[in-house]
């Protein structure tokens, strides 16, 4: 008759106690696909689609900006940009007397609205990256700087929209 190791034995009895079943994680991937243009961060990776602006009580919001790039299948094309609507932050949770804060949204140190700008394909298109424009800042800040006088939480949604032009330059 053969004896076991204990080592073995022991190993056998945990393996017996471990459950027998799977943990299963599910990712739920995305992606916007525009096939003509894009506007990313200045590497290449995607624009942060949620940014907090910092409040200083003596001065207001704290401007933000990133270095951006548009990508597009067709550098020979100008680029209409506008915003989808105007940018604005209005109180969710506030105190009694809150009021919407405009703000201005900038590409390039351009102010942008609703209307449509036209950014030169030879302005943006230097060919020193394939199919990326030179970097830009893309800016959002307070439209009248100064204190807010209702202390909560505002929201807003800043919309940035671009299209080819129908003819090349």
């Amino acid at each position: 008759m053969k004896s076991r190791s204990p080592l073995a034995l022991l190993a056998l009895l945990c393996a017996a106690s471990l459950p027998a079943y799977a943990i299963q994680t599910d990712i739920k991937v995305w992606a916007d696909v525009d096939t003509t243009l894009a506007l990313m961060k200045a590497d290449g990776s995607a624009l942060t689609d949620v940014v907090q602006m910092s409040h200083n009580p003596a001065n207001g919001l704290t401007a933000w900006s990133e270095q951006v790039r548009i990508f597009s299948n067709d550098t020979s094309r100008n680029v209409d940009v506008r915003l989808g609507n105007d940018a604005v932050l209005t109180p969710t949770v506030a105190a009694t007397g809150a009021v919407p804060v405009p703000l201005t949204v900038s590409l390039n140190k351009r102010a942008l609205t609703v209307a449509a700008q036209e950014f030169k394909a030879s302005d943006l298109f230097d060919g020193a990256i394939p199919g990326a424009s030179i970097a830009m800042e893309l800016g959002i800040a307070q439209a009248t700087p100064g204190k807010i006088a209702a202390a909560g939480l505002y929201e807003g949604m800043v919309t940035v929209v671009m299209a080819q032009t129908t003819s090349a330059p």
